[in-house]
């Protein structure tokens, strides 16, 4: 019987076997997954962190370059202009810092403060508004007027601020729009040149200054600003795209800037206003064009200082190829007056100085429609300055013999001097009001 039983041999693990069962005894599965699941955490953690790290604006310095100088002429200071833009344009963005200037705009309100703009940051702004101090130290102004800045600055004022507007909308300012000529709503170039920026501006005017006619052929910012005067002394071009948040889109050359409001003066008269831009600033009133000065003239799509327009404007020299452009398009009367002033050295030479707009007639409780066109064509720098003058008023002179104006503006703020390349102003001028209304003519 024992002899029958079958006979079983012991089965031997194999060595995989072994190695196995002796892994899992250790826990080597549940280690496996785990080891797995939290690398992947890892690796998403680590991209989720540099996601959220945000990239360091690169700081714009809105100091202004110093004016003046340079080779007498027409002709040499547009060339200059036209070197600086294509090294503007091939060439990385530059600060304007440590320009040879002791100016600084002022800055708005604290509710409207430009340092909510990320790319100026709060290093360099002034410590208050209002405030006295000396040096460059750190303010402790307070109120609405000029504080002490960091840095070099006029009458204590110092640190950055945006010239072209302030970011909050229930200020008593004028609406700014920012459009890019270089390209469309899409992005896609539009080929423009300066001759061809001329007539775009020329075509606007003539067309009833309609800004929808722009919005759909033209990149339009998203940011608007809000804006108290016109008074920017030369600085790179690049400060406008940087101030409407659309630097890294548009390119500092062949942009338009429209600023419009209705408002109201401080007293019935008669006005005109004085200003003038390198490279074009138009001002409309009440639905009529009434100034147009600067580099290149708008209203006619002429390069103004290349061409010496301004002694023929001004009835000294006589071009009747030149009349006959300028004749049924131009807002001024002619002969044209213009001012000059120490300060503006550069624009004496080429624009003949700051020029006296076409009357106009306001009364103090009406409401008039405003628009204010500033534009840079080639690039490089900018500037622009709009001051207001009474007719029949007596006003202090300037060592030229020239007014000393007040700026047209909408607020009580004023820089505490004069900024290389800009005028000398009145500081008691008056100070019009923002009113509402539905933007058409008063009658």
């Amino acid at each position: 019987m024992g002899s029958n039983q079958p006979t079983y041999s012991p089965i031997h693990p194999t060595d995989d076997s072994r190695k196995n069962s002796f892994w899992r005894k250790l826990g080597g599965g549940s280690l496996s997954i785990s080891i797995m699941v939290h690398s992947i955490i890892l690796v998403l953690g680590i991209f989720w962190i540099f996601q959220i790290i945000p990239q360091k604006e690169q700081e714009v310095d809105f100091m202004p370059k110093g004016g003046g100088g340079g080779q007498p002429g027409a002709k040499s200071e547009t060339n200059m202009k036209k070197r600086a833009t294509m090294t503007t344009m091939n060439a990385p963005r530059l600060a304007a810092k440590g320009a040879n200037s002791t100016f600084t705009l002022p800055e708005p309100d604290p509710a409207s403060a430009m340092s909510s703009v990320g790319a100026l940051g709060s290093t360099g702004l002034s410590g208050g508004l209002g405030g006295s101090g000396s040096g460059g130290g750190k303010g402790d102004g307070k109120g609405k007027g000029f504080g002490n800045g960091m840095g070099p600055g006029m009458g204590g004022g110092g640190g950055k601020m945006n010239p072209f507007g302030m970011l909050d909308p229930n200020a008593n300012a004028l609406v700014g729009n920012f459009y890019d000529l270089k390209q469309d709503s899409h992005h896609r170039p539009t080929g423009i040149n300066d001759d061809s920026h001329r007539e775009v501006v020329k075509e606007f005017i003539r067309g009833g200054w309609n800004e929808r006619t722009l919005e759909v052929k033209y990149f339009k910012a998203p940011q608007k600003l809000f804006q108290t005067k016109v008074y920017i002394p030369l600085m790179p071009a690049d400060a406008a795209p940087k101030a409407f948040s659309c630097e890294k889109e548009v390119q500092p050359s062949h942009w338009m800037v429209v600023y419009s409001g209705m408002v109201t003066p401080p007293k019935s008269g008669t006005y005109r206003f004085v200003g003038g831009a390198d490279d074009i600033l138009v001002v409309r009133f009440n639905g009529r064009t009434v100034f147009d000065h600067g580099y290149s003239l708008g209203t006619v799509g002429l390069y103004g200082a290349a061409l010496n327009i301004f002694p023929v404007l001004a009835g000294t020299t006589r071009n009747n190829e030149l009349e006959k452009k300028v004749r049924g398009l131009y807002p001024m009367k002619i002969p044209v007056t213009y001012y000059q002033y120490d300060s503006i050295g550069v624009w004496n030479r080429t624009l003949s100085g700051l020029a006296q707009g076409a009357d106009f007639e306001a009364r103090a409780g009406s409401s008039y429609p405003i628009e204010i066109l500033i534009s840079e064509v080639p690039g490089g720098s900018f500037g622009a300055d709009l001051m207001i003058e009474e007719a029949g008023a007596t006003y202090e002179k300037a060592s030229t013999g020239a007014p000393i104006l007040p700026i047209f503006r909408l607020d009580n703020l004023l820089p505490t001097g004069t900024p290389t390349g800009a005028p000398p102003f009145d500081p008691q001028g008056p100070v019009w009001k923002l009113v509402g209304g539905n933007g058409r003519p008063s009658i």
